[in-house]
């Protein structure tokens, strides 16, 4: 039985072991924390048409007693495992010295890309994907007096919520913190081109809903429109309803064919056999006013997609849903919710609205003041149909910056805003947050910020037994 709370928290905020196999547990007593993202931010290359994207970021945070001094720390960034026996003489791409500032941030000029995924993820058929967390090629190592202080990798966690099943298995779905995207299918595939710089208030994400769903996203927000006579394909289900016209919207303009969204989640939840996604069908923006019977098509093309996974909604012990427990056992791991309660009334599988916290915000200082007052009071705002809720944790542009780009654009917007949401969460939101959705997601930590927050939750809820 834990001691005190003070004590489990103390212990999970200072757990280094990011790789999940042991080999950092000597570093968890160091003080000081090192991680990698990535920058959602793009420059144009001279005399070409291809954009630069996807640069590695470092950060960095040191929680030392405060008179330890700083002068003699470094950061060493890899483009290989610097700890395997094959790599032990590898010379760091990039080494930063004289941290003066406890907690900052470094954006390098080492492209990521579009890596492939390791540990078997970077196909969509699951057979051969291994579980638990996988470094991409890419290290940060921060050093003090030369020992290593923390490390950590740009990495992907496709089964974390299962690997966590001791940790985390009792609590309820509606009391876990969750990393999720906004518009989550609003992306493109391939390179950016400058082209592309056109569409900067219509791409919100940089990563398909497959590379989201294997870095460890469990919450999709998406918004469907009907084109009865715009068609990406002759792709009929099993009662003829035709798939190719529905498409995942950005507001009303059309970005992905839903079809493509579907199957990316099917693939997954085959592939990722513990872990638990929620779909929030939230807007239906085109196509759907006053026309039930293409609610009722949609509703059916996704009965026939994910049947047998569809768990059934459950408010479970003061209304907070079922635990992990009770959804691994039941062996349906997709919540679907619905944002229309007529559609909902019909189908008794299908979850009720899901509350979005949006606050409208067009700079950094109003959407954290927002926040802060929309987490602290969560237990007010909370659906009385629906147990989950979510933040969504991102700035929307003015009217005017689709015609005069006063703001840059949503990569600089998210950019603006990702790497102090790491750190707010990490340090006092996680305790009320249960879904947080962002743009760029690798532009935080949050899917690291989530799993620490509900091992942290996990010991609170024993220690208050």
């Amino acid at each position: 039985m834990p001691r005190d709370q003070a004590e489990y928290n103390n212990e999970c905020t200072h757990v280094v072991d990011l790789w999940g196999d042991g080999r950092r547990e000597a570093l968890s007593r160091q003080c000081g924390k090192v991680w990698v993202t990535v920058s959602s931010l793009w420059r144009p290359i001279a005399a070409s048409d291809k954009m630069i994207d996807a640069e590695l970021e470092v950060n960095w945070e040191f929680d030392c007693p405060s008179d330890t001094r700083y002068s003699d720390t470094q950061i060493k960034v890899f483009t290989a495992d610097p700890f395997a026996k094959h790599n032990e003489t590898i010379e760091p791409k990039l080494t930063l010295t004289s941290l003066e500032h406890p907690r900052g941030y470094y954006r390098t000029n080492i492209t990521v890309g579009r890596p492939p995924l390791p540990g078997g993820w970077n196909t969509k058929n699951g057979n051969t994907t291994l579980p638990g967390q996988h470094c991409l090629d890419y290290y940060a190592v921060l050093y003090k007096d030369g020992d290593i202080s923390s490390s950590s990798c740009l990495q992907i966690w496709p089964t974390w919520m299962y690997d966590l099943r001791r940790e985390i298995g009792m609590l309820p779905i509606g009391s876990l913190m969750i990393p999720g995207t906004h518009n989550s299918g609003c992306y493109k595939h391939g390179d950016s081109t400058r082209q592309d710089a056109f569409q900067q208030y219509l791409m919100t994400q940089d990563r398909d809903v497959w590379t989201q769903l294997v870095h460890g996203i469990r919450y999709l927000d998406i918004r469907v429109g009907y084109y009865p006579s715009i068609s990406n394909g002759t792709t009929f289900d099993e009662e003829g309803n035709n798939v190719s016209r529905f498409w995942v919207n950005h507001d009303i303009l059309r970005m992905t064919p839903l079809s493509e969204i579907l199957r990316d989640v099917r693939n997954f939840l085959d592939a990722a056999r513990g872990e638990v996604v929620i779909m929030d069908f939230h807007r239906f923006p085109v196509g759907f006013e006053d026309m039930p019977n293409r609610h009722r098509k949609l509703v059916d093309i996704l009965s026939q997609v994910f049947e047998g996974l569809i768990l059934k909604p459950d408010r479970g012990i003061e209304g907070l849903g079922p635990t992990l427990n009770d959804i691994w056992t039941s062996g349906k791991r997709l919540i679907i919710c619905y944002n229309n309660k007529h559609v909902v009334n019909e189908y008794d599988w299908l979850w009720p609205p899901l509350t979005q916290a949006w606050g409208n915000q067009q700079t950094a200082e109003g959407l954290f003041e927002y926040l802060n007052e929309e987490i602290s009071g969560s237990k007010r705002r909370r659906n009385s149909e629906n147990p989950l809720w979510a933040v969504m944790a991102e700035l929307t542009p003015y009217a005017l910056d689709l015609f005069f780009n006063l703001s840059g654009g949503l990569r600089q917007m998210a950019d603006s805003v990702n790497r102090n949401l790491t750190v707010k969460f990490q340090e006092e939101w996680w305790k009320e947050t249960n879904i947080v959705a962002t743009d760029f997601f690798l532009g935080n930590d949050l899917i690291s910020v989530s799993r620490m927050s509900n091992i942290k939750k996990s010991n609170i809820a024993q220690w208050r037994l």
